[in-house]
């Protein structure tokens, strides 16, 4: 049986369009579009503290610490499938000779090993009590999330010329966010992945390079 606790309302706007067909006369035709959606608790539904909830059925007949440790199991193998599929770019693969397609399995099986590792150093963290629920999330969120914190941290380029005719390029990183700073801390890695560099082309190299 399925109850519903929310009463969902919308309204609805009717247009008229006309549509000309070839060798036939002009036709309406109505078209419904929905343009506002809104919705409230049931009054006269109790909503107890089972609502919501959803049942595993098993044959297995043994613990509860068994049982759950084995669908985490099973949500960690569908996590790592929609890993490789979705963040990894392992498939669909576009290669049409076989060594080329097996080198592209193999690149993404390696750099899921990377992924596994970073994943799993962040869980195996210590959890204190003065941590923050944005900081759980963050430890425990998906590769794509963390990709996309860690890129908030540029690599910058500076190129400008003397008047020496003198080329210099610097190259140095931008300093990293709170959450950037997080990850390092926890994951025990410096906050720069490289120190600022300096380069200087002289006018005799670019010569010889022209």
């Amino acid at each position: 049986m399925i109850i519903f606790y929310h009463d969902i309302t919308f309204q609805v706007e009717i247009k008229q369009i006309t549509k000309k067909r070839k060798n036939q006369s002009e036709g309406v035709k109505e078209k419904r579009i929905v343009t506002s959606i809104g919705w409230q608790v049931k009054d006269n539904e109790i909503i107890n503290e089972q609502s919501g909830i959803y049942f595993l059925r098993t044959s297995i007949q043994d613990t509860e610490k068994i049982l759950w440790d084995s669908y985490n199991i099973i949500r960690e193998i569908e996590s790592t499938f929609r890993c490789l599929k979705t963040d990894l770019d392992l498939r669909p693969i576009y290669h049409k000779k076989d060594q080329s397609s097996l080198a592209h399995l193999h690149l993404g099986l390696l750099a899921y090993h990377v992924v596994s590792t970073i994943r799993y150093q962040l869980k195996l963290l210590p959890q204190n009590t003065e941590q923050s629920q944005e900081e759980y999330k963050l430890y425990h969120s998906q590769w794509k999330e963390i990709v996309r914190t860690a890129n908030t941290q540029k690599a910058i380029t500076t190129t400008a010329q003397n008047v020496q005719d003198e080329i210099i390029i610097l190259r140095k990183c931008s300093e990293p966010s709170p959450k950037v700073k997080l990850l390092y801390d926890k994951l025990r890695h410096r906050p720069y992945p490289f120190p600022t560099k300096k380069f200087v082309v002289h006018k005799f190299c670019q010569k010889c390079r022209s």
